[in-house]
């Protein structure tokens, strides 16, 4: 199991959905464990008088009928922080005081080469090289936007190809990836979404 996903799992068991909600200043009772609905601020103006949105505890997770997407609690502090994902799970481990992983230091720098490896060089798509990293940034952002809205995946291979561009788009705009390679990823992830949503209609 790759670390981002023990520690997005320990997140999503540790800490329930609705006191995360509830400390963003939404009106859900934190110490309910039922379904409860509210109001989205994550949409339109940011006012949403017929609430459209449900918590659903059982899942960790919560959906808005208007923004059409369902989010988790790293999600959730993605969009109203501003900030990519592990930034994400970084601030929610410190402010819930969830203790530090260190079983997963030793292998952390071994597992971050793999993984760079992996996006980087296992690549079989034919990047077209008159589009800049932007344009293939974008394109995958869109699709990625679209299969969330239309809940094409489950939950967590679109967090994880969330995870996946939010990573490249941090790690180019850093000058730790070159742009090339930076283009190529972005192909692989769109590829990988493919892959995947043809596996679900099979």
């Amino acid at each position: 199991m790759s670390r981002a996903k023990k520690r997005a799992d320990r997140i999503r068991q540790e800490i329930p959905i609705q006191r995360v909600l509830s400390d963003y200043g939404y009106r859900v009772d934190a110490g309910y464990d039922g379904q409860q609905q509210f109001s989205c601020d994550l949409h339109g103006d940011g006012s949403d008088n017929k609430p459209s949105a449900r918590v659903y505890p059982d899942s960790a997770s919560w959906f808005c009928f208007a923004c059409g997407r369902p989010r988790d609690a790293i999600q959730t502090a993605k969009e109203k922080e501003g900030v990519e994902f592990w930034a994400a799970v970084r601030l929610l481990e410190q402010r819930y005081s969830l203790p530090p992983m260190y079983e997963d230091d030793d292998d952390e720098d071994e597992e971050e080469h793999q993984r760079r490896s992996d996006l980087v060089g296992q690549i079989s798509a034919i990047v077209d090289p008159a589009k800049t990293f932007e344009e293939e940034r974008k394109r995958t952002l869109n699709l990625l936007d679209g299969l969330t809205k239309d809940q094409d995946l489950p939950l967590d291979d679109l967090l994880r190809l969330w995870e996946a561009y939010d990573k490249v788009s941090y790690l180019v705009t850093d000058q730790k990836l070159s742009e090339d390679q930076g283009k190529r990823v972005m192909v692989e992830i769109r590829g990988k979404a493919l892959e995947k949503i043809k596996a679900v209609n099979q």
